[in-house]
């Protein structure tokens, strides 16, 4: 099972009060109204917790006498020491404090800066290496292309979940849009969306800890 935006949309569209068509086939029935709403759920959730199954490992090639390499779309992780996660081998390379201060120097990179969408390394690299950098990806699934995406557009867009949290997630998403597209407060429907919406965030979060890890929920 995948979960797409077409199976989001006509999951949405049989929720009470729902005055959407929940027997949608293509994005061309779509109601853009409920895709916005779907979309906003997907990134409140997806970005308001770090989960692991949106943890990636960007690899880079070094060239000799190159320093800058495109630098991987999300945020660069850091361990429990306060070390970003960016490693020749297993040898961490420190951020630097002022890269303008560097003078011109090649060699094995000790240190990285970024600016724009590029990392820069320290020395230049004197030959090929292989840099690994750990980061949670800002992507929220791929295309039927497999293309990384950032907004559900077409009805295959598919989310990058694990199987055993499709539904978690779906119910989660389903709820928020629903409590997000209520007007006012004092609707009758908000109280219980409200409640869905916690408790599916909750679950989800609980079994995406991974297995020995410590299950229970804060807020």
């Amino acid at each position: 099972m995948t979960l797409t935006l077409l199976d989001l949309y006509n999951t949405a569209s049989t929720q009470e009060w729902s005055m959407y068509d929940n027997e949608t086939t293509s994005d061309a029935e779509f109601e853009q109204s409920l895709v916005l709403a779907l979309n906003k759920a997907v990134q409140e959730i997806l970005y308001s917790y770090p989960f692991k199954f949106r943890e990636c490992t960007h690899v880079i090639l070094t060239n000799a006498g190159e320093a800058s390499y495109d630098i991987p779309k999300g945020i660069i992780n850091k361990d429990d020491a306060g070390n970003y996660c960016v490693k020749i081998n297993s040898k961490y390379l420190k951020l630097a404090d002022n890269p303008n201060s560097l003078e011109a120097k090649t060699g094995i990179p000790e240190m990285f800066y970024t600016t724009g969408d590029k990392i820069v390394l320290y020395p230049v690299p004197e030959e090929k290496f292989m840099v690994t950098i750990d980061y949670t990806t800002l992507a929220i699934g791929t295309d039927a292309e497999g293309e990384e995406i950032f907004v559900l557009k077409n009805d295959d867009d598919t989310l990058t979940v694990p199987e055993h949290l499709e539904e978690l997630l779906k119910n989660a998403i389903v709820a928020r849009a629903m409590l997000n597209s209520i007007a006012s407060e004092s609707d009758e429907n908000y109280s219980a969306y409200k409640k869905q919406s916690e408790t599916a965030y909750r679950l989800l979060i609980k079994y995406s800890k991974g297995v020995g890890q410590d299950k229970s929920v804060k807020f």
